[in-house]
């Protein structure tokens, strides 16, 4: 059965709709009085018909399953942007600030990130930030590290987004970069990680669940 299993589940739907119509077409031109095209021909149509509506009812449910299982790890990464977003810049003034930053709400959440770091280019951080978001990376930089596994279940863009956030947030652990500057490169890499979510649909509430 190793041939089966190589086969591309749309090339064997294709076989089977061309053998659908070659038996509909036997069954209808041919002559009934003999036994394949009387008794087979029924036989093997329905076969084709049933195995293509299994095909295709299976296929849709499999999507929705990984779909729903890909949202759900999506919302695991998405907690800890959240907390990010909200632990660290609490003493920005509030139109400066991210709100919840949900997955249905993308244009708004862009729109905020955007505004957010041109505050931060043009104002700096406080020293009061600057060591609110050094504590956060040294905390969860190990955790963020570990998640890596979970980023690659996702898509490229989400996989390369979080990479570069776990670059940028070791190096501000580490006193690598300055905090000013890092801090930026993590957030343009949280507009790449919600914009690809809001491309692939893979967040909660995506009208394709």
């Amino acid at each position: 059965m190793r041939w089966f299993a190589s086969i591309d589940q749309k090339v064997f739907s294709i076989i089977l709709i061309i053998l659908l119509f070659v038996f509909l077409a036997i069954g209808f031109l041919g002559d009934s009085t003999t036994y394949f095209v009387g008794n087979l021909t029924p036989e093997i149509t329905g076969v084709c018909l049933e195995l293509l509506i299994i095909i295709w009812v299976f296929d849709k449910w499999q999507e929705k399953s990984k779909q729903k299982k890909l949202i759900s790890l999506e919302r695991r990464l998405r907690e800890y942007l959240i907390f990010f977003l909200k632990h660290n810049f609490k003493t920005l003034p509030k139109e400066y600030r991210v709100g919840r930053f949900f997955g249905t709400d993308h244009d708004k959440n862009i729109t905020q990130l955007q505004n957010l770091i041109g505050y931060i280019q043009s104002n700096g951080l406080t020293e009061k930030e600057v060591m609110s978001i050094q504590e956060h990376c040294i905390r969860e930089s190990s955790t963020l590290d570990n998640l890596l596994p979970v980023a690659s279940e996702l898509t490229n863009e989400h996989f390369k987004a979080w990479c570069r956030i776990v670059y940028f947030v070791n190096c501000i652990a580490k006193n690598k970069e300055p905090v000013g500057k890092a801090t930026i490169d993590i957030i343009q890499n949280i507009k790449k990680f919600d914009t690809a979510s809001y491309e692939r649909e893979l967040y909660v509430g995506a009208s394709g669940v």
